[in-house]
């Protein structure tokens, strides 16, 4: 199951790249992923908490940072050996030139695991919604 989202942003990519791996801020403009903790960087991990209801956070244990490049920020995980046979996820953010001062932000996440399939159709429109409205909070911080 592949979620893909897009939104341009008027900002630099450098300063869109300063937000997304400014970890300590996410609860002040992030309503999605509230909390994160762990470092961006290659090899490294973060866990954090996603918010999957009004009421409800959900903690994601240890993710694998895969890529942390400038542009590229991906992770891999729940680090959890016999979930990653149910399900698991590669999270991605990129960050793409699109003129002066403009970026394409693309933010999106390829999920695995024999549960993927079967749980396609509850979680597709849902998760895309999500990861939208987290764009958007993102280019309001960046543009802001």
């Amino acid at each position: 199951m592949e979620i893909h989202t897009e939104i341009e942003i008027n900002a630099s990519a450098d300063a869109v790249w300063k937000v997304l791996t400014d970890f300590a801020s996410y609860g002040s403009w992030n309503p999605v992923i509230t909390k994160i903790e762990g470092s961006p960087s290659v090899g490294g991990s973060v866990s954090f908490s996603l918010k999957a209801a009004p009421m409800v956070e959900l903690p994601i244990p240890s993710c694998e940072v895969l890529v942390a490049s400038g542009r590229e920020l991906r992770w891999r995980g729940p680090s959890i050996p016999v979930l990653d046979l149910v399900l698991s996820g590669e999270h991605y953010f990129i960050i793409q030139e699109a003129g002066e001062k403009k970026v394409r932000f693309v933010h999106g996440e390829h999920f695995s695991g024999f549960a993927a399939k079967a749980l396609e159709p509850l979680l597709q429109q849902r998760i895309t919604e999500s990861y939208s409205t987290m764009n958007r909070a993102l280019k309001d911080r960046c543009e802001g």
